[in-house]
């Protein structure tokens, strides 16, 4: 059984990132197509650990998951970034129905991709935000242009008790390409790490 990779950066990253994005996990155990129609609201509350080369620093964040993403409007988007690349699978992601929050800094930022698959051992969720949630490195000298990074995308791995950790591309574009049909460029120079990730039990 394939490991799923983490989000890494600068380089694109060949999405094999299917199951926690567009392909649906080879990598993950499919226990069942229902995965995602298991109710929510879910409220996942994270460290993140943000590198850049002006340095490092923690911000906490909160991913609240109203609802997962219908397998039409998923469906509906891998076609988009399948025939029109990366501004067609924005286009639609930003019609798709809101599915949550992600929450940082005071600032909320919308969810319209909330996707999870089991795993032998607790599960993986996939979130898109329909625009990039922050900028790493872009303050210093020589910084690559913020065009078409219009996204962010994040990885959680859950166990079964509600406890995990994940990676963030804070400002990403999904294209077309690689072994599975899917890159994410990420914009940041060092992986966003999502540390002591927790479901809030209510």
């Amino acid at each position: 059984m394939r490991r799923v990779p983490t989000i890494t950066a600068p380089r694109v990253v060949a999405c094999t990132i299917a199951g926690l994005l567009i392909l649906a996990a080879t990598a993950v155990v499919d226990v069942a197509a229902q995965s995602n129609k298991k109710p929510g609201p879910e409220t996942f509350n994270a460290k993140a650990s943000v590198g850049s080369e002006a340095g490092r620093g923690d911000a906490f964040v909160t991913i609240r998951i109203d609802e997962w993403t219908s397998e039409k409007n998923i469906a509906t988007m891998e076609k988009a970034l399948k025939d029109g690349g990366s501004a067609a699978f924005v286009t639609e992601l930003r019609r798709a129905p809101v599915a949550g929050h992600f929450e940082a800094a005071q600032q909320s930022f919308s969810i319209r991709w909330a996707r999870q698959r089991e795993t032998k051992t607790g599960r993986v969720i996939s979130v898109v935000v329909d625009k990039p949630v922050y900028f790493v490195g872009a303050g210093v000298p020589g910084a690559k242009s913020k065009e078409g990074y219009d996204v962010a995308v994040i990885q959680l791995v859950m166990d079964s008790s509600g406890v995990g950790e994940g990676t963030m591309a804070a400002a990403a574009r999904v294209k077309p390409g690689g072994p599975d049909g899917v890159e994410i460029d990420a914009y940041e120079t060092a992986p966003v790490k999502l540390l002591s990730v927790m479901k809030l039990i209510k």
